[in-house]
C-alpha cells in the first residue's frame, strides 16, 4: 500500500499539526512509532518477508527469511509494537520515481493531482492482529506524517484483494489492477482535503476516552487520601451516635481489637488525629519514661527525619543515624553505634519510608537491638495494612487509618507492649496524649466521632482472617510490580525497586527534569492525581504513584500509556 497528501490549510480533525515525523501513539496493549533501531528494521524486513513473500505471493522466496525493500534507503518506517514485538508496519516517502507510477496506463496522471504527493506502501499486518487497532494505529501515523509535512496527496498500491478496505479509508483507484508476481495491485490515490471524517475514528474514540476520563473525578494515586471502597464510603454515610452509647463503645473496641489481631500487637489506643499525632505520643512516652535513656533514630527518608524533629520537640536525648535517601539502614554500623553506646535504650526508625518507596528490614533491626537489650520503636503509618506486620517485641509502634488500611484520615494508633506501658509516668503527659490511659479504658476516653469509626471498622473487614489479608497483600504486591514495571518499561526507573520496593507507594523522577509541580498538574488534567506537591518531592524533583486502598491496574493504566504518548521518541511536548 502507498499514501498521498493534499495541500492542507488546515490538518484533518484531531490529527496535530508538528513536524514530518508522526509522534507515538498508544491504544490499548500497542505501541505506535517509527522504527529506530536495529532490532525493530530486523523484524519489519522479516514481517516484509513473510506478508509479500510468503502470503502475498509478490516476490520470489529466496529462503532467506528477511526481505528488504528497494526504496528501503529514502523509506520513513512506522511500526506497531505489541510487547515489543513488531505486529505491523508501513512506510511513507516523498521522493520520485513512486512505485505506483509502474502500475499506471498513463505515468503522467499523478503530475495532474498537483500538490506534493508522498507514497505509503508496505502496509503489512500480522494474520492475528488484523482485527484489532493495528490498521487504525498505522494509518494513524501515516496520516499524521502527511499532515504535518503539508502533502496534498497519499499515493498506494493497493492489494486487489483489500479494496474495499482502502476505499474506506478514503482511497480512490488511479486505474486499473496491474500484476507483480502472483499478486494484482489497484494504483490509489487520497486527498488530504477528502479524507473521510470516519477514517480516523477508532483513533479517536480511544482519545475520546482519555478526554473523558479528564472529565471524572481524577483516579487518586495519592498516598493519603486513598480511593474507598464502596462499603467504607456507605459506612461514612451512617448517622453520627455518640460516643459514649453503648453501640460506639462496642464498636470502638471491635476496632481496637481487630487492629491488634492484625498487627500481632497485644495493646492497642485510637486518638483523632494523623500519624503524626500518634508519632508525638510515642515520643512522649519516651519523655518521661521512668526511667531516662537516650535513643537513636534511623534516617532515610523524610519521615526518618522528622521522627528526629519530634524527637527533638520532645525533649528527648537522641541521635540520629543518617543514610542517603533510598538507602537501606546501615545495621552493622547501628550495632557498632550501640556496642560502645551503654546509655542508648531504644531505636525508632520508619518501617516503610513511603517518600522513597522504600520497606526497612524491621526483621534485621529487631534482631540487632534485641540481642543488646535495646527497645525498638517502629512508624508504621504507612505500612499497617500494606505489607504484613508481626510487632511482637516491638516496644511502641504507630500506624494511620486514611493510608494502606483504606479508610479514611481521622485516626491513627499506637500499638504497645506491657513492658512499655508499664515504664510510662502517666501523670507528666498532657491529658490527651496518655498512652495508659487510653489503653486501660474501655471506649473512647474523649470525644470520638462515629462516621470515620465505622469506616475503619468495614475498612479492617478485608484483613479479618488470614486468607482475607493474604488476598489484600496479594493484591497490593501485584500492583506495585505492575507500576514499577511499566514505569521502567518508558524510561522512568522507580527510586526503589527490588525486594525493598513498597508495594503501595513508588517514587520516581518526571521524565526530562520537569519539576514536580509541573509534571502532577499534567497528570490531573489527564485524569489521574498523583503525589509530587510536598517540599521534598518538589526539592527533589521527585513524584509519586501511591495505590493503596480499592484500586486496580485498569484504573492505573492509561496513565502510562499516556506518560509514554506524551514522552514521545524525541522528548516531551504539550
Amino acid at each position: 500500500m502507498s499514501t498521498l497528501t493534499a495541500q492542507i490549510s488546515d490538518p484533518p480533525p484531531s490529527v496535530p499539526r508538528r513536524t514530518d515525523s508522526a509522534r507515538p501513539l498508544r491504544l490499548g496493549p500497542y505501541e505506535f512509532k517509527r522504527a529506530q533501531t536495529d532490532h525493530e528494521f530486523d523484524q519489519l524486513h522479516r514481517l516484509n518477508y513473510r506478508i509479500f513473500v510468503n502470503e502475498i505471493p509478490q516476490h520470489g522466496d529466496a529462503g532467506t527469511g528477511s526481505l528488504v525493500d528497494k526504496f528501503h534507503d529514502k523509506n520513513t518506517y512506522y511500526i506497531a509494537l505489541r510487547d515489543g514485538r513488531v505486529v505491523g508496519m508501513i512506510t511513507v516517502h516523498d521522493q520520485p520515481p513512486f512505485s505506483v507510477a509502474e502500475k499506471l496506463q498513463d505515468p503522467a496522471t499523478i503530475q495532474r493531482l498537483g500538490g506534493r504527493l508522498i507514497e505509503a506502501r508496505l502496509l503489512a499486518i500480522e494474520p492475528g492482529q488484523r482485527h484489532s487497532l493495528v490498521f487504525a494505529g498505522l494509518n494513524w501515523m501515516m496520516f499524521q506524517h502527511a499532515a504535518n509535512g503539508g502533502y496534498t496527496h497519499v499515493l498506494i498500491s493497493g492489494y486487489a484483494d483489500r479494496l474495499p478496505l482502502y476505499k474506506r479509508v478514503g482511497f480512490r483507484p488511479l486505474g486499473p489492477g496491474v500484476r507483480s508476481g502472483d499478486a494484482t495491485f489497484v494504483p490509489m490515490a487520497l486527498a488530504m482535503n477528502d479524507l473521510p471524517a470516519d477514517s480516523l475514528n477508532p483513533v479517536n474514540r480511544w482519545q475520546s476516552r482519555m478526554h473523558q476520563r479528564t472529565q471524572l473525578p481524577p483516579v487518586c494515586l495519592l498516598p493519603g487520601p486513598v480511593t474507598l471502597s464502596p462499603q467504607v464510603l456507605r459506612a461514612l454515610q451512617h448517622r453520627a451516635i455518640s460516643h459514649r452509647s453503648g453501640r460506639a463503645i462496642r464498636l470502638y473496641e471491635n476496632v481496637r481489637r481487630h487492629l491488634g489481631d492484625l498487627a500481632g500487637a497485644e495493646q492497642v489506643a485510637l486518638f483523632c488525629g494523623s500519624g503524626t499525632l500518634a508519632n508525638d505520643v510515642v515520643a512522649s512516652a519516651l519523655a518521661v519514661h521512668r526511667q531516662p535513656m537516650g535513643g537513636l533514630v534511623l534516617v532515610n527518608g523524610e519521615f526518618g527525619r522528622r521522627l528526629v524533629d519530634q524527637c527533638r520537640r520532645a525533649g528527648l536525648n537522641c541521635e540520629a543515624l543518617c543514610q542517603p535517601w533510598s538507602a537501606p539502614w546501615d545495621l552493622k554500623r547501628l550495632a557498632e553505634v550501640l556496642d560502645r553506646r551503654a546509655d542508648v535504650g531504644w531505636v525508632w526508625g520508619v518501617h516503610l519510608e513511603s517518600s522513597t518507596g522504600m520497606v526497612n528490614d524491621v526483621a534485621a533491626l529487631r534482631q540487632v537491638a534485641s540481642k543488646r537489650g535495646v527497645r525498638v520503636c517502629l512508624d508504621c503509618v504507612s505500612s499497617v495494612g500494606a505489607v504484613p506486620l508481626d510487632l511482637d517485641g516491638i516496644y511502641l509502634a504507630t500506624g494511620s487509618s486514611g493510608k494502606a488500611l483504606g479508610s479514611i484520615a481521622g485516626l491513627c494508633m499506637v500499638f504497645a507492649s506491657p513492658e512499655a506501658l508499664g515504664a510510662i509516668a502517666s501523670d507528666r503527659l498532657p491529658s490527651y496524649m496518655d498512652l495508659v490511659s487510653s489503653i486501660q479504658t474501655t471506649g473512647t476516653r474523649f470525644t470520638c466521632p462515629s462516621a470515620p469509626l465505622e469506616a475503619l471498622g468495614v475498612a479492617l473487614e478485608s484483613f479479618a482472617t488470614p486468607p482475607l489479608r493474604d488476598d489484600h497483600y496479594g493484591h497490593y504486591d501485584r500492583m506495585g510490580q505492575y507500576v514499577r514495571r511499566r514505569l521502567t518499561r518508558i524510561g522512568l526507573p522507580p527510586l526503589v525497586d527490588g525486594a525493598s520496593a513498597a508495594p503501595v507507594i513508588t517514587t520516581f523522577r518526571p521524565p526530562h527534569g520537569e519539576p514536580s509541580p509541573r509534571f502532577v498538574s499534567r497528570c490531573r488534567r489527564w485524569g489521574f492525581e498523583i503525589g509530587g506537591m510536598s517540599r521534598y518531592l518538589q526539592a527533589r524533583r521527585w513524584v509519586q504513584i501511591a495505590t493503596m486502598g480499592r484500586i486496580g491496574v485498569r484504573a492505573v493504566a492509561p496513565l502510562f500509556d499516556q506518560v509514554a504518548y506524551w514522552i514521545g521518541e524525541d522528548g516531551p511536548w504539550d
